[in-house]
């Protein structure tokens, strides 16, 4: 695998920009009770496994000597390393299907009314809950889906149906959760920046609006502004996804997949930037 040619003024650049992500993430770290050592274990994994990715991509040959020279990793460690492979913990299964039926039901026309708004969704029935949950597995007890949505506020029910909370959607109620969002939401966004500064094939959406010396009540009119116009727009585009999903499945073209993804920081303004 060839070494990419970087100056010495670049590699500062990059140095720099890494140390302000590395401090956010290492902050994460530390309030979670995670060591250095544990963390640099995992640092040393991830060259590993990146760095074979690499040379499997380049058609090269895989040694533990070429991951070696090219990660900087011990040999010792790269052979623990991929001798002992990780398993992968961001695929939660019950993440994934509250996920999919949810973007079934906000998306989906057969479980829209005429305004496009999620239908009121009799237990039985065509459509129905019960059908909601098959169309996406016919492993999965719908009323095990059902009770774990009740609990967790995502729907309430009434002799008419189960009515979809949409304020309930968005905050994420566990720990398993808000981990499994954190790595997909994460990785797919540093992704992102990485496909952009490689400037390979077309840069792809990546854009913010920054805004400092700010009263507090015009943080709070900003956020739910953010929060409005953002619930609208991944609503409106999970529907078209949802579309052209079904278009796709029918002529087997789904080899893609996309992540959009909103996000609103604020803090306290320490310094001018």
């Amino acid at each position: 695998m060839s070494k990419p040619s970087t100056s010495n003024d670049a590699k500062q650049l990059i140095r720099n920009a890494l140390y302000k992500v590395l401090s956010s993430l290492v902050r994460l770290v530390v309030r979670q009770g995670i060591t250095f050592p544990e963390f640099a274990d995992m640092l040393k994994r991830a060259y590993v496994e990146e760095v074979q990715k690499e040379l499997k991509s380049n058609k090269e040959r895989i040694t533990l000597s070429r991951i070696s020279v090219i990660s900087g990793v011990h040999r010792k460690d790269v052979k623990r390393l991929t001798d002992t492979p990780e398993l992968d913990g961001d695929k939660n299964e019950k993440v994934s299907l509250t996920s999919r039926l949810l973007s079934l039901w906000m998306g989906d026309s057969q479980f829209l009314d005429a305004q496009g708004d999620p239908l009121l969704l009799p237990r039985t029935g065509a459509p129905s809950f019960e059908s909601l949950v098959y169309a996406v597995s016919s492993d999965i007890r719908p009323r095990t889906v059902l009770d774990d949505w009740l609990q967790r506020g995502l729907i309430q029910g009434d002799e008419k149906g189960y009515r979809l909370m949409m304020d309930a959607l968005f905050p994420t109620e566990d720990m398993a959760t808000k981990m499994a969002f954190f790595a997909r939401n994460t990785a797919d966004h540093i992704a992102t920046c990485e496909h952009n500064i490689r400037s390979e094939k077309t840069p792809l959406p990546e854009r913010s609006v920054f805004y400092n010396h700010l009263s507090e009540d015009s943080i709070i009119a900003l956020r739910k502004l953010a929060d409005d116009e953002s619930k609208a727009l991944l609503i409106r585009i999970n529907k078209r996804a949802q579309a052209l999903a079904k278009q796709d499945d029918a002529g087997l073209k789904g080899q893609y997949r996309f992540l959009l993804g909103t996000y609103f920081y604020q803090t306290e303004d320490t310094q001018n930037d």
